[in-house]
């Protein structure tokens, strides 16, 4: 191999390969379960060991339960730390573990954070197995050295492999004694833990059979979720308004049965400060998950309760009364930004990664190439950020001499043209990577009205929208309404929009009497955004649809995932636009001169009158 061959393939590979330098500025959910490219054990390990320390004391029982900031700028690997959480517990399994992101309803935060907390007990450890087996196993294990361990022994022997109870279980029991089976079984086990529900634990045993209908109709009662088959498997069912209040039980439920299992429960909340201010309290966002932590702090035992705060935010919740900064704030720690070592081994990291993806043998190339490592610790001494350092090498990435002897012209860019590029780049690496949230009416109607407020001043294809207004959250409300004015038709227009994704039909009738209330709200027209069309047997939500669509001119808009992505990217940008390296504003302005919102299919379906 000739000296210029291996620069030749390093510059078809910069050609065709993202520039490893812009992806993952910012670590999302997918990441804190998934991989990440800049993974720096000894970046904040002293965080890393306070945790573990804590799951060891309250393993240990040295103590019942921990609030744990972690407090730090933007920046400095808070989400990283979590990441690092989750992937030791999936090896190890000493503990469980949940991950809560910002709530846009604050009305609901309980039932926000038991939703979250049942979804992430979803994820599975190394060896394939969900957190909820792994509880739902620990259960059936207690019966070891009671009197049932005899009628039980071949269920208790496969408990450290609960994928195999499953497949035993399935291959036992037929469709008829399952669910006498599981009433036994519950019977058994709360005769030794008396203080555990037995309509919870009736729901948690029937998640060790995974993807099972049965299963998924207990899953959905953990979740706070509706569900009309909730009688069939003989689980109890709550009102919207019982469920809030519901929610922190059930929480205090999990704690209590990961509590026999000797497994602590870790709930870790981050980017408390990209959610919404509560209208009625004038909470702030972190002000309200904190009231929230300190619920489950007093409710609650055999939990850890993780809050990542930068150092603005920290400060509000170190205001609030009642002594909830010092629960929520128990160990206050501080994230520390990295030192120029640990610069130079993020920058490595990443050229690493490069490597790996375009097949290219780091051997054949000087330390660091194409950089001067003086240069990167030139960078970390001026007290850069990793953001900052990042930045600075993407660009030098980018106009780097790889070939020796070829000269690179810098070509000369337009800033405004250079600031939509890095948008452009952010949005299209977010695309691969981000996912769109199921069953969250909340979740959906908020971003789709942070998008609505990025349509330019000349509108969509039909509609010129003047104002966006987001309706105070209530039981069952309108989410938002849009004023405009509709070219096609040369009138003034009001849409009221309700997103509903109810699997329950009384739930989806209190929604469309809302919505078809046209005079309550001053609207011109109702717009239901909904993913699965109305079940044949709802007699009543059929006639509502129809009346909606048939008789006051609204419309039913099916949701899809495809459709709505970009709409989350743009949200997910906007909310932590300081990260990305943007401000909101500049967000908004580039959102509109690309028309990203404007011209997105399922905005425009909204916008646009009914055929």
């Amino acid at each position: 191999m000739s000296i210029i061959e291996p620069y030749a393939l390093f510059e078809k590979a910069r050609k065709q390969c993202p520039n490893p330098f812009t992806l993952e500025s910012v670590i999302t959910a997918n990441e804190v379960w998934g991989e990440v490219i800049t993974n720096l054990p000894s970046l904040n390990e002293h965080i890393d060991r306070q945790i573990s320390e804590a799951i060891s004391e309250i393993k240990q029982k040295y103590s019942r339960k921990k609030g744990i900031t972690i407090k730090g700028d933007r920046g400095t690997g808070k989400s990283h730390i979590i990441h690092r959480i989750w992937k030791k517990i999936s090896q190890q399994g000493d503990s469980i573990f949940s991950y809560i992101g910002p709530c846009s309803n604050p009305k609901r935060i309980n039932s926000h954070v038991r939703f979250y907390l049942a979804d992430s007990f979803n994820h599975q450890d190394i060896k394939g197995v969900s957190q909820w087996q792994k509880l739902a196993a620990a259960a059936i294990k207690t019966l070891k050295g009671t009197d049932y361990e005899e009628k039980y022994r071949h269920y208790i022997e496969k408990c450290d492999s609960p994928n195999e109870l499953k497949k035993y279980i399935i291959n036992i029991q037929t469709k008829e004694t399952l669910e006498v089976f599981f009433d036994e079984l519950v019977e058994a086990i709360l005769e030794n833990s008396s203080n555990i529900d037995y309509s919870f634990l009736r729901a948690i045993l029937f998640l060790l059979l995974k993807n099972l209908k049965d299963a998924q109709i207990a899953f959905a009662w953990i979740k706070g979720e509706e569900h009309s088959e909730f009688k069939k498997v003989h689980l109890p069912e709550f009102s919207l308004e019982q469920q809030e209040d519901k929610s922190i039980w059930m929480i205090q439920q999990i704690c209590k049965l990961a509590d026999i299992a000797s497994l602590p429960v870790l709930i870790c909340f981050d980017q408390l400060d990209s959610a919404r201010t509560d209208s009625d309290s004038g909470d702030s966002p972190a002000e309200t998950t904190a009231k929230c932590i300190d619920q489950i702090y007093f409710q609650c035992s055999n939990v850890i309760l993780i809050c990542c705060v930068i150092s603005d935010t920290w400060i509000e919740i170190e205001q609030m009364g009642s002594g909830i900064p010092d629960r929520v704030g128990q160990s206050l720690v501080t994230a520390q930004p990295p030192n120029a070592e640990q610069m130079v081994e993020l920058v490595k990291l990443r050229l690493n990664w490069f490597y790996k993806e375009n097949h290219l043998n780091s051997n054949d190339y000087a330390n660091l190439f194409p950089f001067e490592e003086a240069k990167i610790r030139n960078v970390a001494s001026q007290a850069a950020g990793v953001r900052d350092l990042m930045k600075w090498c993407a660009e030098q990435f980018e106009t780097a001499e790889i070939i020796p002897g070829q000269i690179i012209e810098k070509p000369h860019i337009n800033p405004i043209e250079k600031n939509k590029k890095e948008f452009l780049d952010k949005y299209k690496e977010l695309l691969k990577r981000i996912d769109v949230p199921i069953k969250d009416d909340d979740k959906l109607a908020a971003i789709i009205t942070c998008n609505m407020k990025m349509i330019p001043a000349e509108g969509t294809a039909n509609i010129v929208v003047t104002q966006v207004q987001q309706i105070s959250y209530k039981n069952h409300d309108l989410h938002l309404i849009i004023i405009g004015y509709d070219c096609l038709d040369n009138r003034n227009v009001k849409i009221g929009v309700r997103v509903s994704e109810a699997t329950n039909g009384n739930t989806f009738n209190a929604v469309m009497k809302r919505l078809l209330d046209y005079k309550k709200y001053g609207i011109t027209r109702g717009c239901l955004v909904r993913s699965t069309s109305v079940p044949k047997n709802w007699k009543q939500g059929n006639q509502l649809k129809d009346q909606l669509e048939n008789q006051q001119g609204g419309e039913v808009v099916v949701l899809t995932k495809e459709e709505m992505k970009p709409l989350v990217v743009i949200e997910t940008i906007y909310n932590d636009a300081e990260n990305y390296g943007f401000n909101k504003e500049e967000v908004t302005n580039l959102v509109k001169d690309l028309r990203l919102v404007a011209d997105n299919k399922l905005i425009c379906e909204i916008l646009s009158a009914p055929n």
